[in-house]
């Protein structure tokens, strides 16, 4: 009888430390994932982004870092990241966004903004 006691007692103390524990609030997505990033500047179009994502593939950065390892140390991340940058900040990229049928003007700014 005493043994009965002593284990409702147990499994009671625990139920309510557990109970407890669940209640709690979860964490906040900025406690996962850090402050959601403030974007700064005018939106990009459409033909914008369309226009980056196609310099992206263009310079490979797409076929990198597929599957479950990180290719960041890998020199050809190095290079293909350069060229990207060099076609994301030249008139490469004012040409695509023209193709695409965006607006030279915010393209050109876009590019200006970038290079200085």
């Amino acid at each position: 009888m005493k043994n009965t006691q002593h284990l409702i007692a147990i499994a009671a103390l625990a139920a309510a430390t557990f109970a407890g524990t669940a209640s709690a609030a979860a964490p906040s997505q900025e406690v996962w994932f850090g402050a959601e990033p403030v974007a700064s500047g005018a939106p990009l179009s459409r033909a914008e982004v369309q226009a980056d994502l196609n310099l992206w593939n263009r310079a490979g950065l797409n076929q990198l870092n597929a599957g479950d390892h990180n290719d960041v140390a890998d020199p050809a991340y190095a290079q293909r990241l350069a060229t990207y940058q060099r076609l994301r900040s030249g008139p490469e990229y004012v040409a695509e966004v023209q193709r695409l049928g965006g607006s030279v003007n915010t393209a050109g700014a876009a590019v200006r903004n970038a290079v200085n």
